[in-house]
């Protein structure tokens, strides 16, 4: 399997910027959003497309080895409706699911989150992908659509073939939408939830690139011994290997 061109939807959002610039210089790169990014990057073409449009996603999936997807309410998001998640990120990521296969994509690296499958009281820290999960009131429409995405994901790839690899974020450093982390006056778990958007960018790139891996879903998050999610999987799997970690704040060395 050879990746050539490569489709980012949401490619205005803050995280994509990362993700394109990692992937420029060695892909073919089309973008695409409802806006057009701010930023011009050298050798990528834009093509406008909404991915609740099946028409429009299904056109723009034409001729791609890969789709990395990007599309979520983000900022913001506290006051959207439930409708608007279940368009956007569950229809949407179906959408993109179905194009891939009607259009034969090779591959399908879904951006999903840490919020996805958040540790049931009774998980052992740090949380390993498929331990114990259980939902809570706070952001739930963000966190099930991310956990539908991924289930979407699963379907495509056990009825078509579809190979989909889940990349799960923890909370995203320099977005604007957090402080940022700072260590807590009383340590008693493994609390640490931040990763640096280049670290997921690299992560991304890991699952491009991997033969080994046909399925999955990985925590992309900061390499700190004090990490809730554990990043182990997708090192060992991937190759991932986090490199922005914060040494400045103590009780991180992995």
């Amino acid at each position: 399997m050879s990746i050539e061109k490569i489709l980012i939807t949401g490619a205005n959002g803050y995280l994509a910027q990362f993700i394109i610039d990692r992937l420029h210089s060695e892909y073919q790169l089309t973008l695409t959003d409802l806006v057009e990014p701010d930023r011009a990057f050298a050798d990528t073409t834009f093509i406008k497309a909404d991915v609740t449009n099946t028409a429009e996603i299904e056109a723009v999936c034409a001729g791609q080895d890969a789709v990395v997807h990007l599309v979520a309410l983000v900022r913001g998001r506290s006051d959207k409706p439930l409708s608007l998640f279940a368009d956007v990120m569950v229809k949407g990521t179906w959408n993109v699911a179905e194009a891939c296969v009607k259009q034969g994509v090779q591959k399908l690296v879904n951006i999903s989150s840490i919020s996805a499958c958040p540790p049931a009281p009774s998980a052992k820290l740090p949380y390993q992908v498929d331990d114990d999960f259980q939902f809570g009131g706070g952001d739930l429409y963000y966190a099930l659509a991310k956990y539908l995405g991924e289930q979407i994901g699963a379907a495509y790839h056990q009825a078509h073939g579809l190979d989909v690899i889940h990349v799960r974020p923890g909370v995203i450093a320099g977005d604007g939408q957090n402080p940022g982390p700072s260590a807590p006056d009383v340590v008693t778990d493994p609390w640490f939830v931040y990763v640096d958007p280049r670290d997921v960018a690299q992560c991304v790139v890991r699952a491009i690139e991997t033969q080994k891996v046909r399925y999955g879903s990985y925590n992309a998050v900061a390499g700190r011994a004090d990490s809730r999610f554990s990043w182990k999987q997708a090192e060992d799997d991937l190759g991932y290997s986090p490199e922005h970690n914060w040494p400045e704040i103590p009780g991180g060395d992995a």
